[in-house]
């Protein structure tokens, strides 16, 4: 082992350990059930032959997102809370399993961040680090006692290996029971880059990624037809649609609306624009269409607060390259861009 990889996994062991506290206040967030959530740790205890309770769609989809904690279930020691009353063990290893899952999907996001800054948008490492730590930021608006940064991670993942198709493919089409907003997301923006490029005249080279991406959504809208879960029917339901639309636009501009909806979208929004006009001008603007997408499917399925939250799941399209921002303002400049 290199001196530099010795000092990268340093490093790297040095960062969990500077965050491991979120982990806490994740696991005690979840088991003291003081916010309102997605509880998935009875659908964990179902996978690990615990219980027989299968949640209705589309949690029932997200298989992998709940199986992935599967190790941790086993694998960590209980920590259990003084003033948590009538503690169900087994129940409260199923919630401590997905709390640790959301929080190493954090860190795992802000390193994947701080990776496609460097080898894609190729920034300094400063800035790179600062667009990495910003990520902890970002995540205060998503369900961090839930399984959005699992999804948040795959979606890191994905934009890391866009340029290796084989495995972007494998993993979109994981992706499937992981969440179905990741295919959609690519989907969109590579459909988008496509019309872009074909505009241009420019020569467009990911065919696998974008064919795969659709075959991933198609895929899922099988899946939902050939096993049928039931629950939140009117979400798929066209005839619903302008109801919802009106519902979303009145949550979204009461107070607590604009709060979790209207500033999640406006800080992404925020940071579109800044990265736009970067000097080295390696954003694809079309990318954009990621975040249209989701606040578009969020108002007509009706989340009531909860569309703030599903648009951010698309920042890791745009939170790298500002990166290349911060070094245009500083005046920082990379020796060598190959470098990583």
């Amino acid at each position: 082992m290199t001196k530099k990889r010795i000092l990268i996994f340093v490093a790297l062991l040095t960062f969990i350990f500077a965050t491991f506290p979120i982990f806490f206040d994740i696991y005690r967030t979840a088991a003291f059930n003081t916010v309102p959530r997605d509880d998935y740790a009875p659908y964990l205890l179902t996978l690990v032959g615990q219980s027989n309770k299968i949640p209705g769609a589309p949690f029932a989809y997200r298989i992998l997102s709940v199986a992935i904690a599967i190790p941790f279930y086993y694998i960590l020691p209980i920590y259990t809370f003084t003033n948590l009353p009538n503690v169900n063990i087994a129940y409260l290893k199923a919630t401590q399993a997905l709390s640790f899952s959301s929080y190493l999907s954090l860190v795992l996001t802000a390193v994947i961040i701080y990776a496609i800054a460097r080898k894609q948008f190729h920034a300094t490492r400063a800035s790179s680090l600062i667009a990495s730590l910003t990520s902890f930021f970002f995540c205060n608006f998503v369900s961090q006692i839930g399984i959005d940064p699992f999804a948040i991670l795959v979606i890191s993942l994905l934009l890391l290996w866009l340029n290796r198709p084989f495995i972007f493919a494998l993993l979109v089409f994981f992706s499937i029971g992981i969440n179905e907003k990741i295919p959609i997301i690519f989907a969109t923006i590579l459909a988008f880059r496509f019309v872009s490029f074909i505009s241009q005249k420019r020569p467009f080279k990911i065919y696998i990624q974008l064919f795969s991406s659709f075959l991933a959504v198609a895929g899922y809208f099988v899946a939902t037809l050939l096993l049928k879960f039931p629950g939140n029917e009117s979400q798929t339901n066209p005839t619903t649609f302008l109801s919802s639309l009106q519902s979303s636009l009145g949550y979204t501009f009461s107070l607590k609306g604009l709060y979790l909806n209207a500033l999640p979208i406006l800080i992404l929004a925020t940071v579109i624009v800044l990265i736009k006009f970067q000097k080295q001008n390696t954003f694809y603007f079309s990318d954009i269409s990621g975040l249209f997408i989701l606040v578009i499917l969020a108002m007509f399925a009706d989340v009531v607060y909860n569309i703030g939250r599903i648009a951010m799941y698309s920042y890791p399209l745009y939170l790298p390259a500002v990166a290349c921002f911060i070094d245009d303002i500083l005046g920082l400049k990379e020796t060598s861009l190959g470098s990583n």
